[in-house]
């Protein structure tokens, strides 16, 4: 993998559906009503730590070994919303065993459509509903 540095920007974009939430929900046990029974609009929020995994995708692309995670859920997520997720990395240290200490800043957004009708979504717009954040370390391992 080549080196990461600061100030590097990585994305990571996903649409969850039901069944995205039922399998997490049988693996976590979170199988609260509000995963499993839509809503008036026919969605199902989605788990909090489902949503985190955005970032565990982009940290996995990079080989990162997490050892913090500090996130904030700022809105709920529901079934059928397309979400961004970036990870700008704000700073990278070297360790005496050759890896590096990374600390990353996290973002979550919902993207916004232009209409409520399920118009196409413009997955690179920066705008959209924040729905976590996050600050995250880890370790790179040589």
């Amino acid at each position: 993998m080549p080196p990461v540095e600061a100030g590097e920007t990585f994305t990571e974009t996903r649409t969850f559906r039901p069944e995205d939430v039922d399998q997490f929900a049988a693996l976590s046990g979170d199988d609260q009503a509000r995963h499993t029974d839509p809503d008036a609009a026919g969605r199902r929020m989605v788990q909090g730590l489902l949503t985190a995994s955005l970032l565990t995708s982009i940290g996995g692309d990079l080989e990162v070994l997490a050892s913090r995670m500090d996130l904030r859920f700022q809105r709920p997520v529901y079934t059928g919303q397309p979400l961004v997720c970036e990870l700008t990395v704000a700073s990278v240290d070297p360790r005496p065993d050759g890896g590096v200490d990374i600390v990353g800043d996290v973002t979550v957004r919902r993207v916004d459509r232009g209409d409520d009708a399920g118009g196409p979504a413009d997955t690179n717009q920066a705008a959209g509903t924040v729905v976590l954040e996050a600050t995250v370390e880890g370790i790179i391992r040589e």
